[in-house]
């Protein structure tokens, strides 16, 4: 379940999304750049000035020069305080602007990726990738990147400048520099898996709040709450080790990058002190190498801190771009077929279907609708009636066979058009945290008032609108929670009628309501519907009897069809299904 790219595939992954994504901001990009180029001139200048304010003016004599050598160093650190202001302020934008399109990037591919995926892995663990996995990305893009290439400029300059004064001291003070790149490797080696991990048990802790959260009012019905919180310990706990891990390599090694520069100062305070009272070497000369010295140990650190963000980036990107690789969304035809116009029927032929490798759950299912045709898909739990109506929006494709539409395969018509002219109401509907009104308007945000009142009045939802505090304003609460299971099986009815759709899926749409709501809604369904194309299951013969025909599922396989009527008198599968109510009946 949580999967990603191989760790020696991780960087070049890495690294091919994040490019296009650089190259997209080229003009902050080369803005942070060039002030990273200047800031590390003016840096160099600073030293330089230095040395020739203490050789020619205090140390030569020529007080002429001292206010002149000052003035320049005061606007010069005025000039550079004002390009590394532009430098931060690019550098940010660009990780803020890539952060948006990354997140923009997986919340598309969630959007296209099939059902199928959303079975495999949880909720805690999509939503962790596209909010805690972004984060360091955002950092070392923002900042590293430019800052990287800013710190080398500074070594590099720096090493030219000192060599040009004096070669031999330099290689004295470069002593550090072999002991620090081995140090910088086994760094970079050792902390990369462990971020990895880190963002992989943020994953699992994720999903955990998740679970907790949306499953609240199972926690609390059965007392689970101990059981709940120690499974969120136990996973927060697992973070804090990891996280630990990672803290005691970066306590081992990051220091380290402080002190080796610093004993190439000491080595540089003892010899150059020597050159200097030889006379072999000026005081400025002696005071540029320091103060260059000096100015070497945050680029240094910096290195550092920009490998350790480095690794967390890409442990974190790797396993987002690891899901963009690895996972087809639904395919569609190039270019698409298109519906025919008018009524829809439905044909599904040899259908056979199975979830991943698992046993088949629909086994050569033959079955027409008509137009204006209402047919129930009947059967016992785990018979494969859900499975069936799913393969109609394309939430599933068969494993092999065809499901059409106005003899179209569903696959060959664009995912757009195909959800346009099918609507669905699942066995649990899901509302939006907005107004009544807007989840009635959800799949057809157009249409005309008088639609919308039609419909909620054949979905019953006229019935209980009035005792809402504003009515259709009411804000409807997360998932629908302020309102009962039959009041949401009402509004997603309603909601599907007024999309217009030619062909409706109605998967158990009246299991939450009560028995006289039922054959209210029953009573009103037939002329709601007419002329569409119609697909119902339900466990109540109540509800199956609004249907002209109705197939028996049993183990993925038709067993029996035909009239409702006819199959209750003939006492096979339909009648044994709905027993005492076929009896009735």
């Amino acid at each position: 379940m949580n999967q990603v790219d191989p760790p020696d595939l991780a960087l070049w992954t890495t690294m091919r999304h994040l490019v296009p994504l650089w190259r997209a901001q080229w003009r902050l990009a080369a803005l942070g750049l060039s002030c990273a180029l200047a800031f590390t001139a003016l840096s160099l200048l600073i030293p330089i000035l230095i040395q020739r304010t203490i050789d020619d003016a205090i140390d030569g004599g020529d007080r002429s020069v001292l206010v002149p050598y000052l003035t320049a160093i005061a606007v010069v650190a005025v000039v550079r305080f004002g390009v590394n202001f532009t430098r931060r302020y690019a550098t940010a934008r660009i990780g803020i602007r890539v952060e948006a399109r990354l997140r923009s990037m997986l919340y598309d591919a969630y959007l296209r990726y099939p059902r199928a995926f959303y079975d495999r892995h949880a909720t805690g663990e999509v939503i962790s990738r596209a909010t805690n996995d972004i984060y360091p990305v955002r950092y070392f893009i923002g900042w590293g990147v430019v800052q990287a290439i800013q710190s080398l400029l500074m070594l590099i300059g720096a090493g030219i400048v000192l060599t040009v004064v004096n070669p031999r001291l330099a290689l004295t003070a470069a002593i550090a520099m072999p002991p620090i790149a081995i140090l910088t490797y086994f760094f970079a080696h050792r902390v990369f898996p462990i971020s990895r991990e880190v963002q992989r048990k943020k994953g699992h802790l994720t999903e955990a709040s998740d679970e907790a959260v949306v499953g609240i009012e199972m926690v609390q019905a059965f007392g689970r709450e101990d059981d709940v919180r120690n499974r969120f310990g136990d996973r927060a706990e697992s973070v804090r080790h990891e996280t630990m891990r990672q803290a005691s390599i970066e306590a081992r090694f990051l220091p380290g990058l402080v002190f080796l520069p610093t004993l190439g100062i000491a080595a540089v305070l003892l010899i150059g002190g020597r050159e200097a009272i030889a006379g072999n070497l000026t005081i400025g000369e002696f005071t540029l190498f320091v103060t260059l010295l000096l100015q070497l140990v945050w680029p240094l650190e910096a290195l550092g801190w920009i490998i350790n963000l480095g690794q967390r980036a890409t442990a974190a990107a790797s396993r987002s771009f690891a899901w963009l690789e690895s996972i087809e969304p639904l395919r569609e035809r190039r270019p698409p077929l298109a519906l025919p116009e008018g009524p829809l029927p439905v044909r599904l032929e040899d259908v056979r279907f199975r979830y991943g490798t698992g046993s088949e759950v629909l086994r050569g299912i033959d079955l027409e609708v008509e137009p204006g045709e209402i047919v129930a898909v009947c059967g016992p739990t785990g018979s494969g009636k859900t499975s069936l109506l799913n393969l109609l929006p394309r939430f599933y494709d068969p494993t092999f066979g065809h499901a059409r539409l106005g003899g179209v395969d569903v696959r060959d018509v664009s995912l757009a058009e195909l959800r346009k002219a099918v609507a669905i109401v699942t066995q649990k509907p899901v509302l939006f945290s907005v107004p009544l009104r807007d989840n009635l308007l959800a799949a057809r945000p157009d249409a005309d008032w008088s639609e919308v009142l039609d419909a909620c009045e054949a979905a019953g939802v006229a019935e209980f609108v009035g005792d809402l505090p504003d009515g259709y304003d009411t804000l409807i609460g997360e998932r629908g929670v302020n309102l009962s299971g039959g009041q949401r099986q009402r509004v997603a009815l309603a909601r599907a009628l007024i999309a217009g759709s030619r062909v409706l899926v109605l998967d158990d749409p009246m299991s939450a309501v009560d028995t006289e709501t039922e054959r209210h809604l029953v009573e009103n369904l037939r002329p709601a519907v007419a002329g569409r194309t119609v697909l119902i299951s339900g466990q109540r013969l109540s509800t199956v009897l609004v249907a002209d025909r109705a197939v028996v599922l049993r183990d993925g396989v038709i067993v029996e069809r035909g009239l409702p009527d006819e199959l209750i008198r003939a006492g096979g599968p339909f009648a044994e299904l709905f027993g005492e109510e076929a009896l009735v009946a």
